[in-house]
């Protein structure tokens, strides 16, 4: 038993320095960074044990340390080193020179396949090249039509709420309806009568969130035959399945309808150029495929798929916090409604592209609360090479992290009001060019998130409908908030809505 357990402290003490040994070119390059005391085998990983609301201290605490120092902030995983960035030019070159994603993002593949954000680079490099186009102003009016239906639908059913106890948003309406909205653009599906989301679509959806994020907090889990013998695992593959038979549904049908068209040598009929038409992301997947055999069957459902996950987490989550901003910041939401009154009158006309234009106090509101609040935290490059950077050397094979809550509430570069709310500050110089690499919530450089245009559309539409028919209050100065896949209320999160 004694010589046993001498072996063991040989075998593990041999480990240590075989590990140490591969690294010391790394802490040789990155001495003198910020960072935590480490324990031996296991790095910091201690750190980020807790719960999602222990994560988001050590996340803020890591944030404003890296922003006193304004220099990146050094974390070890294990033996792998972690390098978290909070903007600047250090955000820029990052970002630019790396698209690989560390080895955590193949745990959506089953779900999202190689699709924009969990595909390797050279996938990535390949696809964008056709999709970067994908969300641009004419393709994003053409939904303007079911961003007001969903937003009409969202003030019907939030009226429910009037004069009753305060209550969840998020839950209980935001996830649904931004999740019916996605779905209807990325698949085609532009009647509101046509709804795909049914009941058990979107609980398999929000289930697998969860199961996702439960398997990145669990080291253990990291290893795929250790999580494939796990319930989660069998739940997860559950939920994904009743996911990907309706969007398989849709697309098959819709593929079958575009062969047919080709078929028939059916043409669009000519626009008008002043008028627009109602084009689904599938419907430019589809073009893709026509010219590119890279685009099978299999990677236009990875990419379809990933737009729904993408676009209804962050764009709910968005929402969610602005409303809850306005709600406790009156004297905002009285500017608010005097903007879209100037806009629309006394009516309550349906959104058009043209009145979006017109709404700069509310991007400002919706640009504040992203800084503040970026619907994901933080997300991960991963260096295939060297990088030199002002700071640093980035050495080979480091993770590099995006920090979207420190680049927000980095007090170097927004000022000594840097955790007050106050949109005015987007109306005051041109911060959208100035302050571009610490405002982090669509990421930033050549994997950064091809969506913003359709996101700012349906905020938008949505403030504007719920403004105009509601007075919301709310108590966000009792806010708590956890980290998972996204930024999330511990506590302190319900609203309660007026008549106008």
């Amino acid at each position: 038993m004694y010589i046993s357990l001498v072996l063991m402290g040989v075998a593990l003490c041999g480990a240590y320095v075989a590990a140490w040994y591969r690294t010391r070119r790394a802490r040789r390059l990155l001495a003198g960074l910020p960072t935590y005391p480490e324990l031996p085998f296991f790095g910091n990983v201690h750190r980020f044990f807790g719960g999602g609301e222990h994560l988001l201290q050590t996340l803020a605490d890591l944030s404003e340390k890296a922003d006193e120092k304004n220099l990146p902030f050094l974390l070890w995983v294990g033996p792998c080193p972690v390098l978290m960035f909070n903007g600047g030019e250090d955000v820029k070159a990052v970002t630019n020179a790396f698209i690989e994603k560390p080895y955590y993002y193949r745990f959506g593949r089953p779900w999202l396949g190689n699709g924009l954000v969990t595909g390797p680079g050279s996938i990535w490099k390949h696809n964008i090249k056709n999709l970067s186009g994908s969300f641009n102003s004419s393709v994003v009016d053409g939904y303007q039509a079911v961003f007001n239906a969903q937003a009409q639908k969202l003030v019907e059913n939030m009226k429910k709420e009037v004069g009753a106890e305060p209550f969840d948003a998020m839950h209980k309406y935001l996830a649904y309806t931004t999740l019916e909205t996605v779905c209807q653009t990325a698949l085609g599906v532009p009647q509101i009568s046509d709804s795909i989301v049914t009941t058990e679509y979107y609980e398999a959806f929000n289930t697998a969130v969860l199961l996702l994020i439960k398997r990145g907090l669990n080291l253990l889990q990291h290893f795929d035959w250790v999580y494939q013998l796990t319930p989660s695992y069998r739940q997860l593959m559950k939920c994904i399945g009743i996911i990907h038979n309706v969007s398989e549904t849709v697309i098959n049908r819709r593929k079958l309808e575009w062969e047919e068209k080709n078929k028939s040598g059916a043409k669009d009929k000519e626009l008008d150029p002043s008028e627009t038409r109602f084009k689904s992301f599938l419907d430019i997947l589809l073009e893709v495929s026509e010219r590119d055999e890279s685009m099978t069957l299999d990677q236009l459902k990875a990419e379809v798929d990933t737009i729904i996950v993408g676009g209804q987490e962050t764009v709910a989550t968005t929402l969610f916090y602005c409303l809850l901003m306005i709600g406790c910041n009156n004297d905002v939401q009285n500017k608010l409604y005097e903007e879209f009154k100037g806009i629309f009158g006394d009516s309550k006309r349906p959104v058009q592209k043209g009145d979006l234009t017109q709404m700069k106090y509310c991007e400002a509101v919706i640009q504040e609360t992203l800084r503040l609040y970026p619907p994901v935290p933080a997300v991960m490059r991963y260096a295939d090479k060297d990088l030199k950077l002002n700071s640093c050397i980035v050495p080979k094979d480091t993770a590099c992290g995006i920090n979207a809550w420190g680049g927000g509430r980095s007090r170097r570069c927004w000022g000594p009001d840097v955790l007050q709310y106050r949109p005015e500050r987007w109306l005051d110089s041109d911060l959208n060019h100035t302050h571009a690499t610490y405002l982090l919530a669509f990421s930033y450089g050549r994997r950064s998130c091809i969506g913003k245009k359709y996101a700012m559309s349906f905020l938008k539409t949505a403030l504007a409908y719920c403004v105009r028919e509601f007075h919301i209050t709310s108590e966000a100065e009792k806010l708590k908030l956890r980290v998972d896949l996204a930024l999330r209320p511990v506590s302190g999160h319900l609203i309660r809505v007026h008549l106008r």
